[in-house]
């Protein structure tokens, strides 16, 4: 009886064998994972001012009067001091008085990695204004609104700042202007704050 058992119980367990090498083998597929590393170095937007020179038309303006010695007119100066990180001008006309030209010949470069375009009219504002012939401001009209600069293009222009019959005597006027730039792909998208 013993032997009927085990012929029963033999092909059970051949079958448990079988069943269980089928399910290994359908376990020990082959596969492979492949991974994709994504990097992204951004560019970088900067632009910074330089001042190429600045100075004011007395002597010319006496020349042209008939002065003899025009160099005793030149009683008024202008600085433009450029700030460390070259993203400021400060400006100062000092002894300043009406009908003479001062000004201030500054660059805007790119000096980033990316195109940008300048966001806004420049312009001069604060209380000079309201004594500033309408000649006054960026001269050139190279820096405008909409202008499009690449890595390392330099743009030249002149603010020029002309005083009215309007000017007080012994009056301080002060201005500031803003230059905004913006990557070039999303100008006017959203105004720069």
């Amino acid at each position: 009886m013993k032997n009927k058992k085990m012929g029963a119980i033999v092909p059970l367990l051949l079958l448990a064998v079988l069943a269980v090498g089928m399910f290994g083998g359908a376990m020990a597929l082959w596969w492979e994972r492949l991974n994709v590393d994504v990097t992204v170095n951004t560019g970088t937007l900067d632009a910074q001012l330089s001042v190429e020179g600045s100075g004011d038309n007395e002597i010319q303006f006496a020349q042209e009067a008939g002065e003899m010695n025009a160099s005793v007119k030149d009683v008024s100066n202008i600085t433009c001091t450029l700030a460390e990180d070259g993203n400021s001008i400060d400006i100062i006309v000092q002894n300043a008085y009406p009908g003479i030209t001062y000004y201030c010949n500054i660059n805007l470069e790119n000096t980033g990695t990316i195109p940008f375009k300048v966001y806004g009219t420049p312009e001069l504002t604060g209380n000079i204004t309201s004594v500033m012939t309408s000649d006054s401001g960026l001269a050139n009209g190279t820096i405008y609104d909409g202008l499009q600069m690449h890595p390392g293009d330099v743009v030249y222009d002149t603010l020029l700042i002309t005083l009215t019959n309007d000017a007080m005597e012994n009056s301080v006027y002060t201005g500031h202007m803003n230059i905004t730039v913006e990557q070039w792909n999303e100008y006017g998208v959203v105004p720069p704050s």
